[in-house]
Order: C-alpha cells, then structure tokens, then sequence
C-alpha cells in the first residue's frame, strides 16, 4: 500500500465524518427552529384576547373563591386551563424549552394556581366526579415548577439586591 492510498483511505474517513458532523449539526438546528415555532404558537395562543380574559377570570376566581355565573366565561376558563395544560405537555415532551416557558409565564402561572385549584374542586363536586381524576394533569406539575422558579430578571431578585446592582 502506497502513500496516496492511504492519504485516499484517511480523507474518505475524513469527509464521512464531517458528513455526519454536519448531518447532526443540521438535525440540532432544525430541531431548535422547531421549538421556535411552536413556542411562538403556544405564546400567540396564549396571548391571544380570549385567553388572556380566560386568565383574568381564573385570577378573579382565585380571589372570590367564586366561578363565574356566565357558562360562556365557563367554558373560557376551562379552554384556558386546557391551553396551559397543553403547554405543560410541551414542557414536559420539551417540544418546547422549560426556561422559555418558565422565563415568561412563571408569575402568571402562581398568580393563577389558586383559581385552578378552586375551577377544580367545584368542578369535581358539580360532577360529583371520583377526587383521584385530576383535570389538566401536567399543568399541576408545571405550576409547581413554578413556584420554585427563579429568573435571572429583576422580577425574583429581592429589592435590596435589585437595588445595589443598578447602582
């Protein structure tokens, strides 16, 4: 074996592997650009006007401990709560990234953890539905991810440190 066929045997080694190099590189981005999209829709859905009064009503529930007495404001509520529970799912498969949907919606997510519990119980009661179903399942888990949740923004650091690093 000559020197040549050994420099041809190395480069087709080489250029297979970049091959799969860049093969794996191609997968990752596109399965970034994935994410991207259907972070945007869940994100555009989410904020949309309905389910952004859906989250209103959620919220007024948790303070009044009362459903609303509209069966249309019902149902919003529960499309809502379905909405977030889907985003849970997303978390959960990582369709789309925790620290993405943690980033954003950590706040709203305790702010409505209240309401959801309430929706729930009286939901169950009216139904007289077995305790152990539990509706929207992952979205309990996201909400307790929630809780322990701390972003790098202003919004979790406590005031005294807030207020040293602007200085």
């Amino acid at each position: 074996m000559n020197w040549s066929e050994q420099f041809r045997d190395l480069l087709g080694i080489a250029l297979a592997t970049l091959a799969i190099v860049l093969s794996l590189v191609t997968v990752l981005l596109q399965r970034r650009q994935h994410q991207r999209d259907a972070y945007r829709q869940i994100y555009e859905t989410l904020m949309s006007e309905g389910l952004q009064h859906g989250r209103w009503l959620i919220l007024d529930i948790a303070d009044t401990g009362v459903m609303p007495d509209d069966p249309e404001d019902v149902r919003l509520v529960f499309r809502t709560l379905g909405t977030f529970d889907n985003l849970a799912m997303y978390v959960r498969h990582r369709v789309v990234p925790r620290s993405w949907v943690m980033d954003v919606w950590h706040h709203p997510l305790r702010e409505m953890r209240a309401g959801a519990e309430t929706v729930r119980t009286v939901d169950l009661a009216h139904r007289r539905i077995a305790t152990y179903i539990v509706p929207w399942p992952q979205l309990w888990q996201l909400f307790e991810q929630a809780e322990k949740y701390r972003s790098d923004f202003p919004c979790c650091k406590p005031a005294t440190v807030a207020a040293t690093s602007s200085q």
